[in-house]
C-alpha cells in the first residue's frame, strides 16, 4: 500500500480542502479570487474562502451531482511521501453542467500551474474531469501529481475490480497500470447498491508506456485510501513548458441490480466516448476455416494411440479436449465422405476413455515423457499445491491430470469432456442409426462423478484432490454451468437440471453480485481471478431463455456480455502494430494480450445475442472477434491455421516486443471453426 492516503484529506485538510469545498454559501458565477494560492497541507488564510465552492455543485438529470468537495488534487514526494495539497484560487462556473478550478504553487525553482476542467453531462450519471499541469522555471523531479475521487468513500464496504489485477478487493496498487481491458477501476459496494467506474478517457492515449502517460499507478484501499491516480512513475520528472493531462471519467450507477448497473454504465461510457467496434478484415470464416482443414489431415503435432499434443512447444496431450476434435473431424467426414476423418473421429473417443478413471472421471492430461511437477508450466506450483492438490507425486508419464502443473481432478474440465462426448455420441446415432453405447456409459459415468463434486453452497469444486477426494472452495466453474443444461437437453437426466438451479443460486449470490469471476484456468489455482468464464455464463442464461422463455434470463445474458467489455482493450493502442481491441489479458500470472477462445464459445454467444435482441452492437462484436481470431491463425505451413496465445504484449512482460504472437495452439482453433460452422459462417 503507498504511503499516500488521499482519505486523510480528511484529517490533514478537515479545517483546509474539505471545509473550503464543503461549506454552504452562494456566489456569482465566473472567477472566484481565494486568499491563498498554494495551500499546501496546513491551510493558512482560507478560513473566507469556503462559501465560494458552492458556486460549483452540479446536478443534472440524472440527479447526479457534482461538488469540488468530490475530488482532492495533490503531489506526493516519492522519496519522503511528503504531500502537498493543491487549493484552487479560482473557480469558474461554465454555464449549468460545466466549470473549472484552477490554481498555482512553488516547489523549490519551479511554479506548477494546475486547472481541473469539469463537464457534467446533461442527462446522464457520468462527468468528465481534465486534471492539467504545466511547470515552469525549472523542470520537477521527484513528485508524482494525483488525483482522487472522494464521494461515497466516507463509508466502508467498498470493493474494487481492475482485470487482472483487482477483484473483489478491498484494496489495490497497480503499478504501472497496464493489461486492464477499458483502463480503469470498477468500485462497488455488497450487492451493487452504488457502483462507480472510475476511468481513463480512452480518447487519450492512455498508458503508452513510450510516454508520461504510461506511467500511471492506481491506489484504493477501503476505509483509508480513497480511489487515486498518479502520475509519474518510477522516475517522474515533470519537464517545464509542456502540458501534461489526465483526462478521467466517473460514472455512476445505483440501481441495485447486476443485471442493470454494468449495462447502464457500458452504455453510459459508450455514448461518452463515442465507442465504436472498429472494422476489421483479416480473411472470411470460410477462408479461416479451409485453412485449418487443410492443417488437421496429417498435422505435425498428431501421435498416433494416444492423440493431439497440446501445442507446438508442450510435451504433452489434452484428452479433455478429444471429444471436440471428434466432433470436427466427422462434420469434415460429412461434408467430404473421406473415411480418413471418420476413422480418426473414433479414435480420438478411443484414446480418451483409455483415461478414464475407476470413480467416472476423465484424467485430462497425457505425458509423452516423464514431466516433473511444476516443469515450466504453473507459476509458483508450490503455492498451488496448498489448496486441495495431491502433493506426493515427483514425476508423471501417460495418463494424469496435471494439467500445466495443477495436480488435481477437474470436474470443470470433465464436464466439458463430457457434454460434448454426449454431443458426439448423439450426432452419430442420428446420423448413422448406431447406437455406440460405450460412449454414452463413459459420459454417464463421468456425469456421475461430476455432479458428486457439487459442494454444499450449489458451486462446483474447480479442483478435487487424486488421493484424498479433497474438494476446492466453489469458483465459477463455467464450463460446468454451460454444460449441465445441454447434458439434461440430450439425456433427459433430470439431475443436470436441479444441480443447475442450485448451481445458478451459488453463481446470482457468490459470483454476479461480487463481480468476482475466478476458476477457468486449468493451470491455476481456484482463486484465479479471470474473465473467461464469462462468456460461458452469458451462454447459460441464454440457454434458459431458450428453454423457459423466462425474459430476466435473457436480462442477465445481456448484462454479462456488457460486463465482459470491462475486460476487453476498446481501442487499437498507438505504439502496437498488432490487433488489439477486443483483445484481453490472459491471466495475471501471464500478462499479455490474447483472443482465442478459450472453451467458451464467444464467437457464437455473440451470434445468439444478436439474434434474440437485434442488438447490431453483439454482430459488430462477433466479427471483430472473428477477425482477431483470424489474424492470430499462421500461415506457417507447418502450422496452418493455428492460433497463437498471444496477440500482442502492450507492455513488454513477456520481453519479446510489443507484438508478441507466444506459443501456437493447433487445437484451440477448432472450437473456433465449430463455431463459425453452428452459426453459418463457414461450411
Amino acid at each position: 500500500m503507498p504511503p499516500s492516503l488521499p482519505l486523510a484529506c480528511r484529517s490533514v485538510l478537515s479545517a483546509f480542502v474539505i471545509a473550503f469545498f464543503a461549506a454552504d454559501g452562494a456566489a456569482a458565477a465566473g472567477a472566484v479570487p481565494v486568499a491563498s494560492t498554494a495551500g499546501a497541507a496546513t491551510g493558512t488564510g482560507t478560513a473566507g474562502a469556503a462559501p465560494f465552492a458552492a458556486a460549483l455543485r452540479l446536478q443534472n438529470a440524472a440527479e447526479f451531482a457534482f461538488a469540488p468537495a468530490d475530488v482532492a488534487l495533490f503531489l506526493r514526494n516519492t522519496k519522503t511521501g511528503k504531500h502537498l495539497f493543491l487549493a484552487p484560487s479560482e473557480i469558474r462556473r461554465d454555464g449549468a453542467f460545466g466549470g473549472e478550478l484552477a490554481g498555482e504553487t512553488v516547489i523549490g525553482g519551479a511554479t506548477l500551474t494546475f486547472r481541473v476542467k469539469i463537464a457534467l453531462d446533461p442527462h446522464r450519471p457520468f462527468v468528465a474531469l481534465t486534471p492539467s499541469w504545466r511547470v515552469t522555471g525549472a523542470d520537477l523531479a521527484g513528485w508524482e501529481f494525483a488525483f482522487a475521487y472522494q464521494r461515497g468513500f466516507d463509508a466502508t464496504g467498498w470493493r474494487a475490480q481492475c482485470y487482472p489485477f483487482a477483484g473483489n478487493s478491498a484494496h489495490v496498487d497497480i503499478n504501472p497500470l497496464r493489461y486492464c481491458g477499458i483502463p480503469g477501476v470498477l468500485l462497488y459496494t455488497p450487492n451493487l447498491a452504488n457502483v462507480i467506474f472510475f476511468a481513463l478517457d480512452t480518447r487519450a492515449d492512455y498508458l503508452n508506456p513510450t510516454t508520461w502517460t504510461g506511467k500511471t499507478r492506481f491506489a484504493f484501499a477501503d476505509g483509508s485510501v480513497n480511489p487515486c491516480y498518479y502520475v509519474g512513475g518510477k522516475e517522474p520528472l515533470f519537464k517545464k513548458d509542456f502540458l501534461y493531462e489526465l483526462p478521467v471519467q466517473i460514472f455512476a450507477d445505483n440501481s441495485g441490480s447486476f443485471k442493470t448497473a454494468l449495462p447502464n454504465i457500458i452504455r453510459n461510457w459508450m455514448a461518452a466516448t463515442n465507442y465504436k467496434v472498429e472494422p476489421l478484415s483479416v480473411r472470411t470464416p470460410q477462408e479461416a476455416a479451409d485453412m485449418v482443414f487443410k492443417f488437421r489431415r496429417n498435422p505435425s503435432h498428431w501421435v498416433e494411440g494416444i492423440g493431439f499434443k497440446h501445442n507446438n512447444l508442450a510435451p504433452f496431450c489434452y484428452p479433455g479436449e478429444y471429444p471436440i476434435f471428434a466432433i470436427y473431424d466427422y462434420k469434415i467426414w460429412l461434408k467430404t465422405k473421406d473415411e480418413f476423418w471418420r476413422e480418426r473421429a473414433f479414435k480420438h473417443i478411443a484414446y480418451l476413455l483409455k483415461g478414464q478413471q475407476p470413480n467416472g472421471a476423465f484424467h485430462t492430461t497425457y505425458d509423452l515423457g516423464k514431466r516433473g511437477i511444476g516443469h515450466g508450466y504453473a507459476p509458483d506450483f508450490k503455492k498451488h499445491n496448498k489448496n486441495a492438490h495431491s502433493k506426493n507425486i515427483k514425476s508423471v508419464t501417460g495418463f494424469n491430470s496435471m494439467d500445466w502443473g495443477h495436480f488435481a481432478y477437474k470436474p470443470d474440465i470433465n464436464a466439458l469432456t463430457c457434454k460434448n462426448l454426449f454431443v458426439f455420441w448423439k450426432l452419430v446415432k442420428d446420423t448413422e442409426g448406431t447406437d455406440n453405447r460405450e460412449w454414452f456409459d463413459a459420459a454417464k459415468r463421468c456425469l456421475d462423478w461430476i455432479l458428486k463434486q457439487q459442494n454444499d453452497d450449489g458451486g462446483f469444486a474447480q479442483c478435487v484432490d487424486i488421493v484424498t477426494g479433497e474438494k476446492c472452495a466453489s469458483t465459477v466453474c463455467g464450463r460446468i454451468l454451460a454444460a449441465l443444461p445441454n447434458i439434461a437437453k440430450i439425456t433427459g437426466d433430470t439431475r443436470c437440471l436441479e444441480a443447475s438451479a442450485r448451481q445458478e443460486k451459488f453463481l446470482r449470490e457468490n459470483v454476479l453480485d461480487k463481480l468476482w469471476v475466478t476458476g477457468a484456468h486449468p493451470d491455476l489455482p481456484p482463486t484465479d481471478f479471470e474473465q473467461d468464464s464469462l462468456h460461458n455464463i452469458t451462454a447459460f442464461f441464454l440457454d434458459k431463455y431458450e428453454r423457459t422463455g423466462d425474459k430476466e434470463a435473457l436480462e442477465m445474458a445481456v448484462a454479462n456480455a456488457h460486463f465482459a467489455m470491462f475486460y476487453w482493450c476498446p481501442k487499437q493502442l498507438s505504439w502496437v502494430k498488432h490487433p488489439t481491441q477486443l483483445a484481453h489479458s490472459e491471466q495475471v500470472s501471464y500478462n499479455t494480450y490474447a483472443v482465442y477462445t478459450y472453451d467458451n464459445e464467444k464467437t457464437r454467444t455473440m451470434h445468439r445475442l444478436h439474434k434474440h435482441t437485434n442488438d447490431p452492437l453483439f454482430l459488430q462484436l462477433r466479427d471483430r472477434i472473428i477477425q482477431n481470431c483470424a489474424f492470430t491463425q499462421s500461415t506457417d505451413p507447418k502450422w496452418l491455421g493455428s492460433m497463437s496465445e498471444a496477440i500482442a504484449d502492450p507492455w513488454l512482460e513477456r520481453r519479446q516486443g510489443f507484438n508478441y504472437t507466444g506459443v501456437i495452439y493447433p487445437n484451440q482453433t477448432v472450437q473456433f471453426i465449430l463455431e463459425l460452422f453452428d452459426i453459418g459462417l463457414a461450411k
